[in-house]
């Protein structure tokens, strides 16, 4: 058996750099907004030079992929604890999944910005294609569908859209906002009209 080669000093150090700052990061992300986070003051408070920032990082976009990655665990084990009962019906776990999803919009409204708004104009890098296409195999599966299959994968797509849409009407403070609870009575009917128009069977 081939021993791990241990870390050197200098690989140590980096390595506690980013596991301190990402969470400052991420408290300055959550409570100031992104425009607050620069590579200045987030290496002042934890104490290290910009440069060493850097040599752990690369860049601050990095520190933030970071924070963002964290964001989308978050989200991931909300869902799968939603639906964590194996006697929920098909029909109820995909209502029970997107109330939980608009549940975890309202409680992290800038987590959920950073998932799903933030940088929207560019491709998402790899983990966060990995990050989408998961929670699409857990609808998928939710609803009774085959996550190999392209036309299931399609349908529940298009379901995901309609209740992403609703859940961002009712959480997105730059649109005239539709009432959360309001938006809740409105899940069970998207997906009544989801399965009803596109029956997996």
């Amino acid at each position: 058996m081939t021993k791990e080669k241990p870390l050197s000093r200098r690989d140590r150090n980096l390595a506690n750099i980013r596991e301190t700052a990402v969470p400052v990061a991420e408290r300055i992300v959550l409570e100031e907004g992104v425009d607050a986070l620069n590579a200045r003051r987030l290496a002042g408070d934890i104490s290290v030079s910009v440069g060493s920032l850097y040599n752990a990082f690369g860049d601050l976009d990095a520190v933030l992929r970071a924070v963002i990655e964290k964001s989308a665990l978050m989200l991931s084990r909300t869902l799968h604890a939603a639906i964590e009962q194996p006697a929920l019906d098909e029909r109820t776990r995909l209502i029970t999944l997107g109330e939980a999803y608009l549940d975890f919009a309202i409680a992290e409204p800038q987590r959920w910005w950073l998932l799903f708004e933030y940088n929207s104009n560019n491709p998402p890098d790899d983990k966060a294609q990995e990050f989408q296409l998961g929670l699409l195999e857990m609808l998928v599966e939710a609803g009774g569908g085959d996550p190999k299959s392209d036309q299931h994968r399609q349908i529940f797509l298009l379901l995901w859209a309609s209740v992403h849409g609703l859940v961002t009407l009712a959480c997105r403070p730059t649109i005239i906002a539709l009432n959360p609870e309001v938006a809740r009575t409105y899940i069970a009917e998207l997906v009544d009209t989801g399965l009803k128009s596109f029956p997996i069977g």
